[in-house]
């Protein structure tokens, strides 16, 4: 585990130089003070878009790849210390996601494999982490100049990941694999690293975006940049971030960062090309880099935030009474067609996967999803059915819910009666207030910048409102989490508007952002109480999606580790049919094994879909054979043991 943080250390210090040097060469001009908050973003997206174009088009081995990661770090950092471009905000750009990820890493630290081997999508999860591992052992023509029962007689877990990389978008899990330094290392501790990287990279991105949205003003700049940065931590570690790690969405947390900062530097593009301003070149290739990596990290989230920003630049014309010239309009189209050249360029395979996802996304057998991964719509403690306050109940908890405030919904098994009443009472005022605070900008005057992120979570809510209607929940659910940092940096700007504190709507708004805060750092602490009573860490009950199999994370410890059979040469795993949805425990086991190269037959062996896995049986183990088998400890609870051996 040492080796392996140590990694992730020199992981996220190429990161930053790298973008650091790329911001200095293709932005920092712009702005000197706000530009280094864009480094850690355009440094992830840098090492995306050449990671998987050296994976998948020059065919290159991941540790080929990470020693031109160690080479481009040193010269990034020769660069900037000989042309003298660290600053004071750069260096506390590095220490606020550095510190920000080493908050995070407490609960898996605690909670160990039991906490961070799946969260509330187990399946997914398990997709990621197999795609890292066949990337991470072997380059891909590996694969391609061997057949299944080839690649299966050596572990079934890398046939699987082979044919996840080929269809699914693999550059997050290629960007796994990259921090993946100790080959025999635990391999969901390395994925925890990166999805916490990544959730705390979110920081800096939402704080340019406040910066760029919210224009300088006179007055106490550094209490609007500490208020600025608690409000960006809080989407990392509250609500937002909590949920989507939650359920395991490891593709869509690594675009976020990225996407959030294209969205910030776009707006700067529109709002130049309004007042005539011709675009730089360097800003274009930052532009075109930035959406590259958006596309290749997440397809779907990517094109989401294409179709906003095309309406976007359709209002904000309409508004300043503007038209175009033909050579803006052009250059303008030219960026999505870049970037997807770009995309293609380093892996035509996710072609086939764009093709899929236009036609399955809203397909009806997906919208039954939402049963699980939407509940949390309903509020954390549910509606009151079956009484007076019931069907208010249903609406309040949606608006509270959709906004972020998931948490500030009434505990209806708790209060009842006049009690009940007040406090639904006092639930519909805050959710008209989140309503009063959407509209606002239709009566009050606000700036260019405001009003195009305005238009942007507008347009995101009609969509979302939109496929409700239409009965397709599940994308509703999903779209509502691409729009969500924008929702969440328009409900806190006012915290960056202290000045107009005098007015009534601003003395609202301000209300609404501290009440937004409050229930985001409630989570936080929610967080650490479940830590204390929750042996399983199956994360909170109730309506939030996180137990996808009830019962299998309370009743086995996913404990095992590698070291203790270090010595093996083979394992023959007892059937675990014992345990509840053992499939997903075998397959725990067999990522694990695969990893510490260590070759293994099961007496019942099935993937994590159920189905059986037939190439296992070809395998042959010889010299020191270990059995592995799940055995209940006093309270019932299994846990792998080693038993006599074969």
């Amino acid at each position: 585990m040492i080796l392996d943080f140590v990694g992730a250390l020199f992981y996220i210090g190429v990161v930053y130089l790298a973008g650091q040097w790329t911001v200095t060469w293709l932005y920092k001009n712009r702005d000197e003070e706000s530009a280094d908050w864009l480094s850690f973003a355009v440094g992830f997206a840098e090492m995306t878009v050449m990671s998987t174009f050296l994976y998948f088009t020059c065919r290159m081995p991941v540790w080929g790849i990470r020693t031109v990661w160690l080479l481009l770090g040193a010269v990034s950092a020769f660069l900037l210390v000989k042309q003298k471009r660290f600053s004071g905000s750069g260096i506390a750009v590095l220490g606020c996601v550095t510190g920000l990820w080493l908050v995070m890493l407490l609960p898996g630290l605690i909670g160990g494999d039991q906490y961070y081997v799946y969260r509330g999508n187990c399946t997914d999860q398990q997709t990621y982490v197999e795609e890292t591992v066949a990337m991470s052992m072997h380059p891909i023509g590996w694969y391609e100049s061997r057949t299944e029962a080839q690649i299966g007689e050596v572990s079934d877990v890398l046939w699987r990941g082979y044919r996840w990389m080929l269809k699914d978008r693999p550059s997050a899990g290629l960007m796994i694999a990259l921090l993946r330094w100790n080959s025999r290392g635990e391999i969901y501790w390395v994925v925890y690293l990166f999805r916490m990287f990544v959730q705390a990279m979110i920081l800096p991105s939402l704080f340019f975006l406040l910066q760029v949205t919210v224009q300088k003003r006179a007055g106490k700049q550094w209490l609007r940049n500490v208020l600025g940065i608690v409000a960006a931590a809080l989407y990392c570690v509250g609500f937002w971030g909590q949920i989507q790690y939650d359920i395991d969405a490891v593709s869509q947390m690594s675009s976020i960062a990225v996407l959030v900062a294209l969205t910030a530097v776009f707006f700067q593009y529109m709002q130049g090309m309004a007042d005539g301003e011709t675009c730089s070149r360097r800003q274009y290739a930052l532009l075109v880099l930035l959406a590259s990596a958006g596309l290749a990290l997440y397809l779907e989230s990517a094109l989401v935030h294409g179709a906003l920003y095309l309406l976007c630049g359709l209002f904000l014309f309409v508004r300043e009474r503007k038209m175009p010239g033909w050579k803006q309009g052009i250059q303008t189209v030219c960026i999505p067609v870049l970037s997807l050249l770009i995309t293609v360029v380093s892996n035509y395979r996710i072609t086939v996967f764009l093709k899929s996802q236009i036609y399955s996304s809203v397909d009806d057998g997906r919208q039954a999803w939402a049963d699980y991964f939407n509940k949390w719509w309903l509020g954390r403690y549910g509606l009151d059915d079956g009484r007076i306050t019931g069907p208010v109940s249903r609406l309040t908890n949606w608006i509270l819910s959709v906004s972020g405030m998931y948490n500030m919904t009434v505990n209806y098994d708790r209060y009842y009666g006049a009690v009940a009443l007040i406090l639904t009472g006092l639930a519909v005022l805050l959710a008209c207030l989140v309503l009063f605070c959407l509209v606002r900008p239709v009566f009050e005057k606000m700036e260019r910048s405001v009003w195009m992120l305005w238009i942007a979570v507008l347009t995101g809510i009609a969509i979302v409102i939109g496929m409700c209607l239409c009965e397709k929940y599940w994308s509703a659910g999903k779209l509502l989490y691409y729009v969500s940092p924008y929702l969440y940096v328009f409900f806190c700007m006012p915290v960056l508007q202290l000045e107009n504190f005098r007015k009534v709507t601003a003395k609202l708004a301000i209300l609404l952002t501290a009440l937004m805060l409050f229930s985001n750092a409630g989570m936080v602490l929610a967080r650490a109480y479940d830590m204390k009573v929750n042996w399983a860490c199956s994360g909170y009950r109730g309506n939030y999606p996180s137990d996808m199999i009830p019962g299998l994370k309370h009743w086995a410890k996913f404990t095992f580790d590698t070291e203790e059979i270090k010595e093996a040469d083979g394992v023959v795993i007892r059937d675990l049919g014992m345990v509840s949805d053992h499939q997903f425990y075998l397959q725990y086991l067999k990522v694990k094994l695969t990893c510490a190269d260590i070759p293994f037959i099961p007496e019942n062996d099935v993937n994590y879909y159920g189905n059986k896995v037939e190439v296992s049986e070809k395998r042959s183990l010889e010299g020191n054979i270990l059995t592995l088998e799940a055995v209940a400890d006093e309270n019932g609870r299994y846990e792998i043991r080693q038993t006599a051996d074969q």
